[in-house]
């Protein structure tokens, strides 16, 4: 019956580390980082503001919390799915219109993380940190792609891996983050092809 009911205990602790990192998610895409307060994702999450120190000790804690949760959600259940069996550019085509179909089917998680970068640039807090390594995450995991892609014959030996791993991930995140303040205004599939047409003739070895 003890563990019967230290495990009854674990679950619900887990179900309401879940709820403050859904409600902070929402609060944060609504409102921004600072605007939100520990009371508000307490009450939104439906638990008591305690418990937002109890799981995590900080509201800056929180914050790491919810970055990582959409993050590992970017990269275990959109981009490793899409680049199964992928290699080079195939690969590389297959995550950034992966990024694609995250901005249609889950908008909420890109505004979430856009609100989040723009609060990034104020040094008062550590959001340029966290995003700062995200990216170069990203970028030591694409050069797999990116060297095979140049043992294929696919890409240009000179042209640097890193300087056009930050034009991909720019280019990918100004298209929808224009689309997405902007509703309607194009069309966000043909603005991909477009732009992977321009990205595969300037990779083109010369």
């Amino acid at each position: 019956m003890e563990v019967v009911t230290r495990n009854m205990r674990q679950i619900q602790a887990e179900e309401a580390r879940l709820a403050l990192i859904d409600a902070a998610s929402s609060l944060f895409a609504e409102r921004g980082y600072h605007d939100s307060s520990v009371a508000a994702i307490g009450e939104r999450a439906g638990v008591s503001r305690g418990l937002v120190n109890h799981h995590f000790g900080s509201k800056e804690n929180l914050l790491t919390a919810v970055i990582d949760a959409h993050i590992y959600e970017w990269e275990h259940e959109v981009v490793a799915p899409a680049i199964v069996d992928k290699q080079g550019l195939e690969a590389l085509h297959a995550i950034i219109f992966a990024h694609c179909e995250l901005a249609k089917q889950r908008p909420g998680h890109l505004l979430l993380l856009y609100r989040l970068m723009g609060e990034a640039l104020d040094p008062r807090n550590s959001l340029g940190d966290a995003f700062a390594a995200v990216h170069k995450r990203w970028r030591e995991q694409g050069k797999y792609w990116w060297d095979d892609g140049v043992a294929r014959g696919e890409i240009d030996p000179s042209i640097d891996q890193d300087a056009n791993a930050s034009l991909i991930i720019g280019a990918v995140r100004g298209i929808t983050f224009d689309w997405l303040t902007a509703p309607g205004s194009f069309d966000l599939d043909a603005a991909y092809e477009q732009f992977w047409t321009m990205l595969v003739a300037f990779l083109k070895p010369r």
